[in-house]
Order: structure tokens, then C-alpha cells, then sequence
């Protein structure tokens, strides 16, 4: 059962940050091997994902896991939708390992917490209930930034 909430966190992340166009797909192309295999072959080429056959065959067996797992997720009543999307063919751990690792830990244990005084504001009053800092130019939209904190290794 922790592979499948790992599963869950990693493409709702994946989702959630838009990191990737999602990809469609329908009962009928989960009804066997071959319309699965289609499927794959599908995805794969919309997102441009080019395999030696031996790993395109491992790959196939994670995508094909993933889409059933959306597929049975999507039949549940919750308030949101899982979509395929470019990591249809990696499991959780290769997923969080790749993007959702963060090396600004390992970075702080190299070179030491510079803020260790505690929260800077601390004394401020009168604070608006919210702020929306895409109007003040403070962030940018959602993009994919691949393996973020590459730069710390």
C-alpha cells in the first residue's frame, strides 16, 4: 500500500505543479496487452520518449501499472482527477528521486544555516489577510524545472 500512496503523492505533484501536458486514454485501450501496447506506443510518441527495446519493454510493464492505478483512482469519488502525463513510465521512487528531491539540505549541511536566529518578522503587525504576488511581479508561472538543485551537487 506505500508504493501506491507514493504513486498517488508523485503524479498528483506532477499534476498539481503542471509540470507536463497530460495524455488521454479510455476503457478501450485497457482491455488487453495489445491495446495497451498501443497506448504506450501513443504516449510515447507524443512526448517524445525513445527506448532501446530492451528498456522500452520495462518501461511498458511501469506504464502499463501506472495507467491501470489512475484508471482505478479516477473511478473513485474524489474531488480531483489523476491525467497521464511524460512520467507515465517511471515508478514513484525513480519520480521522487528525480524531481522531487531537494538538495537544499545537503547544501545547508556543506555550508552551514545562516538563519538560525529565528523568524525575521516576527514583530510585524497589521498584515492583509492575503497576498497575491503573481500581481506583484514576485513569481512567475508554473513551469517544469526538471531536476531542480542541480547547481548544490
Amino acid at each position: 500500500m506505500e508504493k501506491g500512496k507514493l504513486l498517488i503523492v508523485a503524479l498528483t505533484l506532477a499534476l498539481l505543479l503542471g509540470l507536463a501536458q497530460s495524455f488521454e486514454f479510455d476503457e478501450k485501450d485497457l482491455e488487453s496487452e495489445e491495446s495497451l501496447w498501443d497506448l504506450y506506443e501513443r504516449w510515447r510518441s507524443h512526448h517524445t520518449h525513445s527506448r532501446d527495446p530492451k528498456e522500452k519493454h520495462k518501461r511498458f510493464n511501469v506504464f502499463k501499472m501506472n495507467v491501470k492505478f489512475i484508471h482505478e483512482f479516477n473511478k473513485k469519488d474524489k474531488p480531483y482527477k489523476l491525467r497521464l502525463n511524460k512520467f507515465g513510465d517511471m515508478t514513484s521512487h525513480e519520480f521522487k528521486s528525480s524531481y522531487a528531491g531537494s538538495k537544499v539540505k545537503h547544501y545547508r549541511m556543506l555550508h552551514g544555516d545562516r538563519h538560525k536566529t529565528g523568524f525575521i518578522y516576527d514583530q510585524v503587525e497589521n498584515v492583509p489577510p492575503s497576498v497575491d504576488w503573481r500581481k506583484k511581479g514576485a513569481v512567475t508561472g508554473v513551469k517544469d524545472q526538471g531536476q531542480c538543485g542541480e547547481s548544490f551537487v
